[in-house]
């Protein structure tokens, strides 16, 4: 285990080429105003370009994210860094979280916290895990996998039993975080406790003749969430990189590729600043600039597509499933049980598909109250 005293390390010609990049922006011909009916609103998109470029703090951002606790694993020649968060208790069961698209590691810290220091936000300490929380493989501070053929589920089985010595833990996600964890259980269910998801798989096969109405009404959702917000899945599955360049050319271009998605997916209402600082925005896009994995963050998408990822067939560990009302999709307790072993099925008052940013206390106590019994 390598402990790191810096997992950052921008140097003020970084910053200084950023905010060049921001203040020469060539902006596209504005359009009669139509908000974000149309996409990233480009009156807010300027607006937070002209903080990020005069008055924006990254030095004080980098110096927080140090500051947490990073460690180092090299696996199966990809280094891996992750957060390591020791629980208050003795003998606590581990857990691993992982994080979607267009999220980083940062946003579960707050999570990470609340689940190995429970005591410190009114909870008890008998309730506490020790929390690793990996930074994916070609996201913001881990880089890409080494080869299209290794796979990021048999890296965090190989980060926690192997590296770190666990032999039981259980694991959370979502998004693309939640297929990680489901083919996780799913190849090794004698390690996986117990899983988490706020998202489920498609199953493997269906006869439609079979699906109940919410199961219907639930498709319909879906193919309508598809054709009215899937064009970015759709671009970053068939041609990722030819969309890479001009977000890893210009800082604004990168960051209307990523607020839009922030406003559209959560509990916002509509504005985006409900949920989200201007500051908190501004890391997440600094964090995918500074260490240029926007490209690299696309993989999962085209690597899916093709069929180079490993399908979710079948879950036998026992699985909670939370379903966050404004998330990309509510899939009925039926549908997700198609797939998985379902124990328990929670439908959350409030927050998004950034549940662990937007909800963390809602999401912690469910994830308490699942995994008691595996202790």
């Amino acid at each position: 285990m390598g402990r790191m005293s810096s997992v950052l390390a921008v140097s003020q010609e970084e910053v200084d080429d950023l905010q060049r990049r921001l203040r020469s922006t060539r902006w596209s011909p504005s359009w009669p105003e139509l908000g974000w009916a149309a996409g990233t609103d480009q009156s807010e998109l300027r607006r937070l370009v002209s903080y990020w470029a005069d008055g924006f703090d990254w030095f004080t951002q980098q110096r927080a994210i140090n500051e947490l606790p990073w460690e180092t694993a090299v696996i199966g020649g990809t280094l891996l860094r992750y957060l390591s968060f020791r629980a208050e208790s003795a003998g606590a069961l581990p857990l691993i979280l992982t994080n979607g698209w267009p999220s980083t590691a940062i946003e579960l810290v707050d999570l990470a916290r609340r689940l190995s220091s429970p005591s410190a936000y009114g909870g008890g300490a008998a309730d506490a895990f020790t929390v690793i929380v990996p930074a994916l493989p070609g996201f913001p501070l881990s880089p890409q996998r080494s080869s299209h053929v290794e796979q990021t589920h048999e890296l965090w089985h190989a980060l926690m039993r192997d590296h770190l010595g666990f032999e039981r833990y259980a694991a959370h996600g979502g998004d693309l975080g939640a297929g990680i964890t489901s083919r996780l259980a799913q190849a090794y269910p004698d390690e996986v406790v117990a899983i988490h998801l706020l998202s489920v798989a498609h199953p493997s096969s269906l006869d439609e003749a079979t699906l109940s109405d919410p199961e219907r009404a639930h498709l319909d959702t879906v193919q309508q969430w598809t054709q009215e917000e899937g064009a970015y899945q759709h671009q970053q599955q068939t041609r990722p990189l030819t969309l890479a360049p001009a977000l890893a050319d210009s800082p604004t271009g990168l960051l209307a590729w990523i607020i839009e998605k922030y406003r559209a997916w959560s509990d916002s209402g509509g504005d985006i600043s409900v949920r989200f600082s201007d500051d908190f925005l501004l890391t997440q896009a600094s964090l995918y600039w500074f260490t240029n994995s926007i490209s690299t963050s696309f993989r999962p998408y085209w690597e899916f597509a093709t069929g180079l990822t490993t399908r979710v067939q079948r879950v036998d560990v026992p699985t909670a499933v939370a379903v966050f009302p404004r998330d990309l999709a509510q899939p009925p307790r039926s549908w997700a049980e198609r797939t998985y072993q379902v124990v328990r099925y929670t439908r959350m008052p409030r927050g998004g598909h950034f549940a662990p940013h937007e909800e963390p206390e809602l999401l912690a106590s469910d994830l308490t109250e699942f995994l008691r019994p595996f202790r």
